[in-house]
Parts: structure tokens; C-alpha cells; sequence
């Protein structure tokens, strides 16, 4: 009994190792997809931006570019096991959300930092990254609950 016990351990721990595994790779796709669409969001706001347009339309055109960017590299490269049907217009409200936290803080941290807006964006950025991963990997592209109402019908 005490060695089937063991061995179970043994096993969960294994599993355990492999999803963390899974997991860190997951995370590690997800950041290069985000550094590459982020290369493309800060050069269109930088851009945009330095036309003097002010930060609503620069935030609205690099948004637009990173987002498409980065849809579908995290659709087709990232979660390519978890693509539900509805991930795009998940993925759109996704960003409109992370875009207003990101608006807001930046129209605050300017009040507060002497610095380049783009540098604060880039900061904020940072952060809203590890917000950004969970809700895409489990909610806008997990697709287990459309997996197991396509096994019931």
C-alpha cells in the first residue's frame, strides 16, 4: 500500500513538473509574440505620437497594429491547442480593457514622472503583461468548455 502510495506521488509529481514545464514554454511563446507585437505598438505610438496628435489617437493606432500583430502570432503560435471560435472578439475586449487601464496610468504617471511618455507606457506595459497572459491563456483562447459541449451533442 505504502509503495503504491509512493509511486503515486512519484507520478503527480511528474505530471506536476511536465505542466509547469508546459507552462513556463507557454509563457516564454507568449513574451516573444508580446515583444515583437510591443516593437510594433511603441514604434506606431512613437510615430503617431511625435505628429502631435496626443496620446488617445497615438494609444488607438498602435493598439490597432499590435493588435492584430499579436492575435495572430498567440492564435497560431502560442495556444494553438486552445483556439475557440469566439477568441477574437474575446481577445478584442481583452485589449480594450488592458488599453484603458494602460490610458489611465499613463495620464497619471505623467502628472507624477518627468519622463518620456513612451518610457511610462513601456513600464505600465511590463506589468499588464503577466495580467494579459492569464486571461488569454484562460479565457480567451482556452477552449475546453466548447471541447466538452462538441463531446456531448
Amino acid at each position: 500500500r505504502e509503495y503504491r502510495q509512493g509511486l503515486r506521488n512519484e507520478t503527480q509529481l511528474k505530471v506536476e513538473r511536465l505542466q509547469l514545464k508546459k507552462t513556463i514554454i507557454s509563457y516564454l511563446k507568449y513574451s516573444a509574440a508580446g515583444l515583437i507585437a510591443s516593437a510594433a505598438d511603441n514604434i506606431t505610438y512613437f510615430l503617431v505620437n511625435r505628429a502631435g496628435v496626443g496620446d488617445v489617437p497615438a494609444l488607438a493606432a498602435a493598439r490597432i497594429v499590435s493588435l492584430i500583430v499579436n492575435f495572430i502570432l498567440l492564435r497560431f503560435a502560442v495556444f494553438q491547442q486552445g483556439r475557440r471560435r469566439d477568441s477574437f472578439p474575446r481577445y478584442i475586449l481583452l485589449v480594450i480593457f488592458s488599453t484603458t487601464i494602460v490610458y489611465f496610468l499613463l495620464k497619471w504617471l505623467k502628472s507624477l514622472i518627468p519622463v518620456n511618455p513612451t518610457l511610462i507606457k513601456m513600464g505600465i506595459e511590463f506589468a499588464m503583461n503577466f495580467f494579459n497572459y492569464a486571461v488569454a491563456r484562460f479565457i480567451v483562447f482556452d477552449d475546453k468548455k466548447e471541447q466538452e459541449q462538441s463531446r456531448e451533442a
